[in-house]
């Protein structure tokens, strides 16, 4: 367990005492560390993977010292990632009055805490009373619940032993502490550290009758070994298929499908993720223009029309990638409902709520095809339809029987039943699922046909067709791949040039290097992607494009051999990647 203590001070004496909480800890079993605020910058990675933090500091004024103060305003990134949420936190104070308002200080640093999302942990000790013995030896002398106190004279006096025994203390009871808290963090230690703030099932649940098959879709997608964006399916009927992905920083291409496509954020139950605000553009193919736009929520139902782009968390020039400190990247989880074969389009008009009537907003005159945007909350019956399936919205059902069978997704279980939010369950043809403990679910049947078999992806991740960019070797730039008709030049350390047929564009390094390995990921089965710069690889055909899109004109392109492909992507990803990324951002 690690133990970091932050402390400031100014003549010495909050320094020791920061040093006794250390020196408890370590007495626990814990590895401490004690930094000071002016070192605190260097040391985020520390923070991040500490247990716990205890917070130490002179009162003055009634508070806590103004470069403490400037530390803790200084953590609001941090605090809007909540970083530190369930780490465990307490704190100790100085000052030279016997009361001091050291009080104040320690309900400011409580406080603190809490907005972090934070586990106090209190002293633990009774106060001392009158006695023969020299109070100055007793630990918490002053009386304090809520944290360690310390007094002396001004002017450098000396710290009574028994408030350097009282930090002490402290320290050991945080120490004890993070083992008993690490043991329940080890727990959930095979899961992927981006969904930490995740609520899920419990570990052992009765099996369902009748042949009913469960999952979560939350335990899958918080799979270690998973990665960012991996269109994952995990349901598949009728050529139609329900697929799940990741996300911890915006997707970096605009896709067309081979259908209509239907996306639903659901939830974790990670509150700063529920609630996080989406929007998802949707754009001309041929000119790159926006005709569209979503403002979307958890929970909400949102269709990618066929034939045009559509580019969820777009980022603006210059495409930087996010600095997150370590541990604090957090992840979404979204669910997809999508042909995995060409299928024309089958309209299925909803009403928008007239709460939510600026939430799909049309740009282009006229406008693009009918935009579809439905919050998940009721019974509203079948809300999409792609090929011979549908896509069915269930409030408290007294039982689920799909004529064919078919696939339930757990929207929203009551405490106590045998449901969970996220389960995904395959009914067999002619089973009845009875829906007590089911508050919403969705249900992906086909008018003719019964579900297939379980996928593999239940049991593991999918491998990838070639080793990610930190397990295998850097590539050379400049690159050049089908006969050089597209070459690949440096332009910074963070841009490459691509040049195709006559033209160029420069292209974030970073977001190219994602898309290239995601779409061999899924074995050149996306479709058609397209990153900044207008990039774009073109699985669609027989022979795969790769090329530049250029506004309102026919793209420059090169075709190569779908046997081929893998092995051009590979060489592209190896030579693009900046200096420094990962596959693997955890």
């Amino acid at each position: 367990m690690i133990v970091a203590v932050v402390f400031h001070s100014v003549s010495g004496r909050t320094r020791a005492l920061a040093e006794a909480v250390a020196r408890g800890a370590v007495a626990a079993g814990a590895e401490a560390h004690v930094v000071s605020v002016e070192e605190a910058p260097r040391h985020q990675d520390l923070l991040a993977e500490a247990d716990a933090i205890v917070f130490g500091c002179p009162t003055y004024m009634g508070s806590a010292s103004a470069p403490f103060k400037a530390f803790m305003d200084a953590t609001s990134a941090v605090w809007a990632l909540q970083g530190w949420r369930d780490k465990l936190a307490a704190a100790f104070t100085h000052s030279a009055a016997p009361s001091g308002d050291k009080l104040g200080t320690l309900t400011q640093l409580a406080v603190f805490a809490a907005q972090h999302g934070m586990v106090w942990v209190g002293l633990g000790l009774p106060p001392t009373y009158a006695s023969a013995a020299d109070p100055a030896d007793d630990r918490n002398r002053l009386g304090s619940h809520l944290g360690a106190m310390a007094q002396s004279r001004p002017g450098g006096g000396v710290l009574p032993a028994g408030d350097v025994a009282t930090a002490e203390h402290l320290g050991r009871r945080v120490g004890n502490a993070a083992a008993r808290w690490g043991r329940l963090a080890r727990s959930s230690s095979a899961r992927h550290p981006a969904t930490h703030a995740w609520v899920f099932p419990p570990a052992e649940r009765a099996p369902l009758p009748d042949g009913i098959e469960r999952t979560n879709l939350r335990e899958l997608a918080a799979r270690r070994e998973r990665y960012e964006h991996h269109l994952l399916a995990c349901a598949t009927v009728d050529d139609v298929q329900l697929e799940i992905a990741t996300a911890s920083e915006p997707l970096y291409f605009a896709h067309i499908n081979l259908s209509d496509e239907y996306a639903i954020a659901l939830t974790t139950g990670d509150d700063l993720v529920d609630r996080f605000p989406l929007r998802t553009f949707v754009s001309d193919p041929r000119s790159g223009e926006d005709v569209a736009r979503y403002n979307h929520r958890s929970e909400d139902l949102v269709l990618h029309p066929k034939g045009y782009l559509h580019w969820p968390g777009r980022q603006r020039a210059p495409w930087t990638p996010f600095d997150f400190p370590v541990g604090m990247r957090r992840c979404g989880l979204s669910l997809v409902y999508c042909a995995s074969k060409t299928t024309a389009p089958t309209p299925t008009p909803l009403a928008l709520p007239p709460d939510r009537a600026g939430d799909a907003k049309a740009y282009a005159t006229p406008a693009p095809p009918p935009l579809v945007l439905a919050p998940l909350h009721g019974d509203l019956g079948v809300v999409a339809r792609i090929g011979r399936t549908t896509l069915t919205l269930l409030a408290s059902p007294a039982a689920i029987a799909p004529l064919h069978g078919g696939w339930v997704v757990v929207l929203e279980a009551s405490a106590g039943s045998p449901h969970a939010a996220g389960d995904l369950l395959r009914l067999p043809a002619g089973v009845s699922l009875p829906g007590a403990g089911i508050v919403r679910a969705l249900v992906l049947a086909s008018l003719e046909v019964a579900p297939d078999p379980v996928p593999p992806s239940w049991q593991a991740v999918p491998p990838a067709p070639f080793p990610p960019f930190e397990d295998g070797e850097r590539g050379p730039l400049p690159v050049a791949v089908v006969h050089d008709a597209l070459r690949v030049t440096e332009a910074s350390p963070a841009l490459v040039t691509v040049a195709c047929g006559g033209a160029s564009a420069a292209v974030p390094r970073h977001w190219l290097a994602r898309m290239l390995f995601r779409i061999a990921l899924h074995g050149l089965r996306v479709g058609y992607a397209e990153t900044y710069g207008g990039f774009f690889v073109d699985d669609r055909d027989p022979a795969v494009r790769i090329g530049l899109r250029l506004p309102f004109g026919e793209p420059t392109e090169v075709l190569v051999p779908r046997g081929e492909a893998l092995a051009v992507l590979e060489r592209l990803y190896r030579a693009v990647a900046p200096v420094g990324y990962t596959e693997r951002p955890i």
